[in-house]
């Protein structure tokens, strides 16, 4: 094909120049993409593809009105892709384009979800230890401004601050990209669009160059983080700067995401306790989703900051538990709060926006409207007497309320009440804000009284019918007189044109007055633009104090929402302290209990008793019991009321929890191989100060491997790691422990079972469970009935046999206990309560038997190499089965 020339050369050649994989280009009053450009946004967005000629060839063309160019440019993105904008400009011969910013999913401003939209970046340590940390991580949001940095000492820490902030775009770092086992778990854990940005913008000092000019030496010096957060936070700067969004000016200060004031809560946890989404992917029935009552997308996006980060600050949350409080009780005032936070935009997007230069006079009239919402929360705080004397006067009073009054007196003498859609048309401002565009806009208002009143006149004066005075594009400004009339118009009417019942003239005065209206029209139009851009900049200057009274309204939105939650299901305050213990009165699972009449239950860990070995029947609400204690302490220390009775919690460094876990077959990871990863780095990670909630360990595998597994994770919780710890599980064998170990005790799940028929209680009591119930399970889930029968008669024979052959034979009944230290149902204690000799024992172990377990004794495991031992093994058991 005969290389492009003209338009579609052009448009080829700026394609060249982007690493973008969309390239929308102005031409004219359209944005047109050519050849295979057009050919996929005809198929993503449903445009019309037509034909461009362009030497002697044909390219396909699709487009959209340039100011229709936003959502079809927000669905593009927000599909993954990233979309290089053209625009036109005039030169001396004629017109000429140039990419002026590339939208990507981290960069796209124009968003309506209510979501943080991050643009994230992660980078491996400095191998010479120049980083405080294994991995540098820095989190930004281009659509409110924040910026965050944050170093991870290994990779699950890594992974889960990805999971928690879930970003749409990210950056991952020279070393990382080059990591394909790392590059392929950052992919597992989020579903952000991989960009490779430049390897210069990740270097040391031009990343820490990068930083100090946007926020500041001291700033950046007080942030306490390794070099390869900071390289991360310069990448960061250095792909927004390059994506031509202008927002840099709102991003005003940089924090420090870690820390020790926040609770360690791992993907697996947040996942399992489900606080953004259920385990089937739906926001709906999610923690999140239950409690959330905001009024603001702003104060919604706090809102689950909160869930995802609770603080440790036993100050932090006193201050909030105490304005969840006053705000629970002055009901009046508080549903007055709420209904003004309604009339709140999201000014911290609204920042943004003005910083990008996208902000139209809606937006600042939206801006105007928001800033008007503070004094009145501060009138509603401060008129109420328990409002006014709790934390939650504090919180409205810390934005700089005079620059708030001040700003919003500028914009209320500027915009006018209902100004159109887009800056170029005029109607942008009040009367009074500038004294030259008055004057413009007089003159305006004068031509076209004077326009408006000519058809009567030119009836009055020369006795004319059906007269009237109209402009088109065509045309321009015109008199059209009726057919039957128009034999009678004056001589300096000139005729113009000749329609089916009219006919149009136009006059010298009226040509002069069409002038001058165009010439005012353009005026008042560049002027407005002028002044607009002006005011535009000047709001975008005050994009911190935009940050700063948008998070207050967010603050207040947030806790208004739980105390709202609080108020409407009787939950209570909770008791907070720093030390172990961690008592609940009825207490009930937030979410549960919004669909189903709650058993509710008492938990009770003291200093001296922290491990509780939680029995009982399956579907009896095991999980459910242990997911509510975890979830009602993560809400304690979110600032929150309680779903109990009463509480008194003891502040929790982490909360980890193991509670089911599903095949990841496509990775090679069974179910089995999941959960022990999961058990894994809670052995790893929990400390003395933790919260462990563990679900079933070892069922992913043999009985006596899982007995063994169970057992050996339960010891190691209560005599290394020293955890608040929660274990349910069906091998009841584990019951014996609390006989030995000081800190745990049992608790069980109540069944009532009368006449053969079981009734799950849902109510947990003191001491073990002595049974499973697990064929009655398979009874309510509907297996058939001869299915239910056979099971039952097959556990009795079991039972029976099992039980003759512990005490040798006979039939006398007889109990059996399972001893993991020797992988071996134990038989009868002898009469003064001691068990049988140990030779009685030896003696039923056969020869053969009895080789292999010497053969066992010997090997040394950890010299053997894998083969050979799986070799060995097999040849052991093809000798036990003869």
């Amino acid at each position: 094909m005969t290389e492009a020339t003209g338009i579609v050369g052009e448009f080829f050649s700026l394609k060249e120049e982007t690493d973008a994989e969309l390239l929308a280009m102005q031409c004219g009053d359209f944005y047109e993409f050519f050849g295979e450009d057009a050919e996929f946004v005809s198929d993503e967005l449903d445009l019309k593809v037509s034909q461009k000629s362009s030497h002697g060839s044909s390219y396909p063309m699709a487009g959209v009105p340039v100011d229709d160019l936003t959502p079809y440019l927000k669905a593009l993105v927000e599909r993954g892709y990233r979309v290089a904008v053209a625009d036109q400009y005039e030169t001396d011969d004629g017109h000429a384009r140039e990419i002026v910013r590339v939208v990507t999913p981290g960069t796209l401003l124009e968003t309506t979800e209510a979501d943080a939209q991050y643009l994230a970046t992660i980078v491996e340590g400095d191998a010479n230890g120049h980083s405080s940390g294994a991995y540098g991580l820095a989190f930004a949001d281009v659509t409110t401004g924040r910026f965050l940095v944050a170093d991870a000492e290994d990779v699950d820490e890594a992974l889960t601050e990805l999971y928690r902030f879930d970003p749409v775009e990210l950056l991952p770092g020279p070393d990382v990209r080059t990591d394909d086992d790392l590059l392929g778990a950052v992919r597992e854990r989020t579903d952000a669009t991989m960009t490779l940005h430049e390897t210069e913008a990740f270097a040391p000092k031009r990343a820490g160059h990068a930083v100090r000019d946007q926020f500041g030496r001291e700033t950046v010096d007080r942030l306490g983080v390794g070099d390869s957060a900071i390289a991360a936070a310069g990448a960061i700067l250095s792909y927004v700067e390059e994506s031509g969004t202008g927002v840099l000016a709102s991003m005003t200060r940089i924090q420090t995401h870690q820390g020790d004031d926040h609770v360690t809560l791992d993907a697996t946890t947040q996942r399992n306790l489900e606080l953004t989404e259920t385990m089937h992917g739906d926001g709906e029935g999610s923690l999140f989703e239950t409690i959330d009552h905001t009024e603001t997308s702003a104060g919604a996006r706090l809102l689950k900051e909160w869930l995802q980060r609770p603080r440790r600050s036993l100050e932090v949350l006193e201050t909030r538990r105490e304005s969840v409080a006053a705000l629970s009780s002055a009901a009046l005032a508080r549903d007055e709060l709420r209904e003004t936070l309604g009339d709140a935009y999201d000014l911290a997007r609204l920042a943004s926006k003005a910083s990008h230069g996208s902000a139209d006079a809606r937006d600042l009239l939206a801006a105007r409207e928001t800033l008007a919402v503070l004094p009145k929360l501060v009138e509603i705080v401060e008129s109420d007497p328990e409002l006014a004397d709790s934390p939650l006067s504090a919180v409205v009073d810390r934005p700089d309320r005079v620059a708030a009054a001040t700003l919003r007196e500028r914009l209320e003498e500027a915009i006018a009440p209902e100004p159109p859609s887009t800056v170029t048309q005029g109607g942008l401002f009040q009367r009074g804000y500038d004294d030259e565009l008055d004057e413009v806009i007089d003159r305006f208002e004068d031509l076209e009284e004077w326009f408006g009143t000519l058809a009567d006149r030119e009836k009055r004066q020369y006795g004319l019918a059906h007269v009237t005075v109209d402009r088109n594009k065509t045309d321009g400004y015109y008199v059209q007189v009726g057919k039957s009339a128009a034999d009678g118009v004056p001589d300096h009417y000139e005729q113009i044109k000749t329609l089916k019942n009219s006919k149009r003239f136009t006059t010298d005065e009226l040509e002069e007055k069409e002038r001058e209206m165009l010439r005012l029209e353009e005026r008042r139009g560049d002027l407005e633009y002028e002044l607009f851009e002006a005011l535009r900049e000047d709001v975008a200057a005050r994009a911190e104090l935009l940050q700063d009274v948008g998070r207050t309204l967010a603050t207040v939105d947030a806790l208004a929402s739980l105390a709202t939650h609080a108020a409407e299901n009787r939950w209570i305050a909770p008791e907070l302290h720093r030390g172990d213990r961690l008592e609940i009165e009825q207490g009930r699972h937030p979410v549960v209990e919004q669909t189903t009449e709650f058993v509710p239950n008492d938990v009770g860990m003291t200093d001296d008793q922290q491990f509780l070995v939680v029995t009982g029947p399956n579907m009896s609400g095991k999980s459910t019991y242990m997911r509510q204690v975890a979830c009602i302490v993560l809400l304690a220390q979110v600032g929150s009321f309680v779903p109990a009775k009463r509480a008194e919690i003891g502040l929790v460094d982490g909360i980890f929890t193991r509670v089911g876990a599903l095949d990841e077959l496509a990775q090679g990871r069974s179910t089995f191989m999941v959960e022990m990863s999961e058990l894994s780095n809670i052995l790893h990670t929990a400390t003395e100060e933790s919260l462990v909630i563990l679900d079933e360990v070892g069922r992913g595998t043999a009985t006596y491997d899982g007995i063994s597994i169970a057992w050996a994770a339960t010891e190691y919780l209560h005599n290394e790691v020293g955890a608040k710890t929660l274990f349910a599980t069906h091998y009841h064998e584990l019951t014996g422990l609390a006989e030995n170990l000081p800190r745990v005790a049992n608790v069980h799940v109540a069944a009532d079972e009368r006449d053969g028929d079981v009734t799950f209680l849902r109510t947990v009591r003191d001491g073990p469970t002595d049974r499973s119930y697990g064929i009655h399970v398979a009874d309510l889930a509907g297996v058939p009935g001869p299915v239910v029968d056979r099971a039952r008669d097959v556990l009795d024979r079991l039972r029976e046999e099992k039980a003759i052959e512990a005490k040798g034979g006979s039939n006398d009944p007889v109990q059996t206990v399972f001893d993991v230290s020797s992988g071996q149902f134990r038989g009868p204690a002898n009469a003064d309560g001691g068990q049988k000799p140990d030779e009685e024992a030896d003696d039923a172990i056969d020869p053969e038997t009895e080789a292999v377990l010497e053969d066992l004794e010997s090997i040394d495991v950890n010299e053997t190499p894998p083969i050979e031992l799986v070799s060995t093994v097999q040849q052991w058991q093809e000798r036990l089965e003869e």
